[in-house]
């Protein structure tokens, strides 16, 4: 498994909500379909104005072949966000996963 790991930061927090709802409305769906996704979770710190969204994907091949949808993606949520600075993208392969369920918590 591999991760795709991008950070936002300097978010003006009246745009958060507008760029979250565009990414779901608009970007999710393109992602969901491309071959070896996993999952994604997107996280926002309202007060920092930080941002962000960490994809999982079977394959490091799978990550690789979906940087075009996900470039384009993080493109929109730019456009809407208007962070201070450009976002940072760090790829990972996964060494160690514990997901609890929900029910166990």
């Amino acid at each position: 498994m591999h991760v795709r790991l991008s950070r936002f930061a300097g978010l003006p927090p009246e745009r958060i909500e507008d760029t979250v709802r565009e990414f779901k409305d608009e970007s999710l769906q393109a992602l969901e379909q491309q071959p070896g996704f996993r999952g994604i979770t997107v996280g926002v710190n309202r007060k920092s104005g930080k941002a962000l969204a960490v994809t999982l994907w079977e394959t490091e091949g799978d990550m690789r072949q979906s940087e075009k949808v996900a470039d384009e993606a993080r493109a929109q949520a730019v456009s809407t966000a208007k962070p201070e600075r450009e976002p940072i993208v760090d790829d990972y392969e996964v060494v160690v996963s514990r997901l609890m369920d929900a029910a166990r918590q």
